[in-house]
């Protein structure tokens, strides 16, 4: 975070939130320099039991009067004239100063690949397991088999258990139990979209007629998850 030259844009600033008392109770992130005429918080985070309703208030005082000292220190006739919240899709702060924000920043778009899908997902087979155990679908036995038209992906398992995944190739006669055009499905893999939603933007995204059952298990499997990622580079 704070390995880069003074001024890179994606140097960040830690600094720790304490109590009157000198007491630890979170931290923000903040850029080392105005963004436009604008100061951004990239990072902001509490302990628990810690109210954001009493905390915030400061948080937004201190973002404000470092943007001016910004805006002073970089003489280049630069104004701070607003600041910004850039955390992810969701966050707790959000909702109770929605009002009270000048400029909310959406998540900005992701370019993903995966070169070996089955191996990936038995990869991340410990955390499907862990979503199964906690949802309707507990113990949960059989076999999901995925088209993405061209190419498709089957995952079989038992009592809860990922036993299986492999590739698959969707024939006339097998067109799977879901179905997910090209590079879509990676927008569910990764939590950004939920099967409604693609349904909704892609005509060819489906659920089998005959197992509809599994849209419940998709979206157990890979639930829509607000994300927040830093640049390492």
């Amino acid at each position: 975070m704070d390995g880069r030259e003074a001024q890179n844009v994606n140097r960040r600033q830690l600094c720790v939130v304490e109590t009157a008392e000198e007491e630890p109770v979170g931290y923000v992130l903040h850029p080392a320099s105005l963004w436009g005429t604008s100061m951004a918080l990239t990072g902001y985070e509490l302990k628990p039991g810690v109210s954001w309703l009493a905390v915030t208030p400061s948080v937004i005082r201190y973002l404000w009067a470092i943007g001016a000292e910004y805006a002073t220190r970089d003489e280049k006739d630069k104004e701070r004239e607003t600041f910004r919240f850039e955390l992810g899709a969701e966050h707790l702060v959000y909702a109770p100063f929605i009002d009270r924000l000048p400029r909310l920043e959406t998540s900005y778009a992701w370019y993903l690949r995966v070169s070996d899908l089955p191996g990936f997902v038995r990869h991340i087979g410990p955390a499907l397991e862990r979503r199964l155990a906690d949802s309707v679908a507990v113990g949960h036995t059989g076999t999901l088999k995925i088209s993405l038209y061209r190419a498709g992906l089957q995952l079989a398992f038992e009592q809860g258990r990922l036993t299986e995944v492999t590739a698959w190739t969707p024939t006339p006669e097998d067109e799977g139990m879901a179905a997910f055009p090209d590079l879509t499905f990676l927008q569910l893999l990764f939590g950004y979209r939920t099967v409604e939603a693609l349904e909704t933007a892609f005509v060819d995204c489906w659920i089998s007629d005959e197992h509809q059952e599994m849209r419940a298990l998709l979206n157990v499997l890979f639930p829509r998850r607000p994300s927040d990622v830093w640049p390492v580079d």
